[in-house]
């Protein structure tokens, strides 16, 4: 009896280490689009190579270059079974992430890109597409809100740029298949409210595009919103359907600019993602290997992170449903340009009729 007694004891315990192992696990992983030489820097740190591993993280790598220190750093993760994704970019001068308007170079950098894989002998477990809107957004907006409408109205009327967009993008979804790659397709917030009111508004003013994948990724950066709160919230409101999710910048810069990011990722800040997303069986990836590195969240990461406590997120809750039910009402609005333009004209013809009667009346 006493050994029966013993036996059932120690099953219940080995269940209950089990049960509290799976649910500390959480699938952390990170991207990086560091160049050549840093990555190499990387690659042969031991010690860097040794938490990597302990993680059991694999990296989205950005290739920005096709350098001979990109592929020895390659070679050193493979040895040490360390997992690459190929996170393929442009040249800044082409606009860097791809959109609807760059899409023949996109084609051009994936067939070198292909090219120069097959000659170094590197395996990827996927193709990563990161979209961002057109290079020249940012220009415009300095230019100020009259520069902004107009580009919006042309772009709203005009979808032949984005339907070139699409047709490229099919075609890089049939040949990357052709090769072998799984491909995976980050996403915005702003695509998914577009998504939901069934319009394609925000892929005509942005240049982005629904490209066919085989998995999507959710990105939410931390300095979208000013404060973790509310980005715990858009997380929460944004996570359903997908699997894996960005979040980041844990650099000090903010992507392809030399401008500060106003919220680094840090440790306590990320604790705070792993409690939230282990609540819904999702991964992490963590934008900003390097920043992760020199502030010590790769260091202090474990497989079995204990969940911190929460903030209370509804207030915050309720600002992101406010914001998405307007974002995606502005969307639906901007969807028919011809309403747009019909209340500009009657605007027009409301102040030419006023003027005109104010005239009279002085004269």
């Amino acid at each position: 009896m006493h050994k029966l007694t013993l036996t059932i004891s120690i099953l219940l315990f080995s269940i209950l280490s089990i049960s509290v192992k799976a649910e500390k696990d959480i699938k952390i992983n990170f991207m990086t689009e560091a160049q050549g030489f840093r990555l190499l820097e990387i690659a042969e740190d031991s010690s860097i190579l040794k938490k990597l591993k302990e993680v059991n993280a694999e990296i989205y790598v950005g290739i920005t270059d096709f350098s001979t220190e990109r592929v020895k750093a390659l070679k050193i993760f493979a040895k040490h079974n360390i997992q690459c994704h190929a996170w393929l970019l442009l040249s800044k001068g082409e606009g860097y992430f791809p959109n609807a308007h760059n899409g023949e170079s996109y084609l051009q950098r994936f067939e070198s890109f292909n090219n120069w894989s097959r000659k170094n002998g590197l395996q990827w477990n996927s193709l990563t597409v990161s979209q961002a809107p057109y290079k020249t957004d940012q220009r415009i907006i300095q230019n100020g809100s009259l520069s902004i409408m107009k580009v919006i109205l042309k772009r709203l009327i005009s979808g032949s740029v984005q339907q070139q967009g699409d047709i490229n993008y099919a075609r890089l979804r049939s040949v990357s298949q052709k090769e072998g790659f799984v491909t995976n397709s980050v996403i915005t917030p702003y695509q998914i409210d577009g998504r939901e009111v069934n319009v394609d508004t925000w892929k005509q003013i942005s240049g982005t595009f629904n490209m066919l994948n085989d998995e999507e990724y959710l990105s939410v950066f931390n300095h979208y919103e000013e404060n973790t709160v509310k980005t715990l919230a858009q997380i929460k409101a944004y996570q359903s359907g997908f699997k894996n999710i960005i979040v980041g910048s844990a650099n000090p810069t903010k992507p392809l600019s030399n401008e500060e990011n106003p919220r680094p990722l840090q440790w306590k800040e990320l604790t705070q993602y792993v409690t939230l997303v282990r609540q819904y069986d999702k991964n992490l990836v963590i934008y900003g290997l390097d920043g992760a590195i020199k502030n010590d969240i790769l260091k202090n990461l474990s497989l079995h992170l204990t969940d911190d406590k929460l903030p209370n997120l509804k207030a915050a809750e309720e600002i992101i449903r406010k914001e998405r039910e307007n974002t995606q009402a502005l969307f639906t609005i901007l969807a028919h340009p011809g309403w747009i333009v019909s209340f500009f004209l009657v605007l027009a013809i409301t102040l030419m009729i006023a003027s005109l009667r104010t005239l009279k009346l002085i004269f």
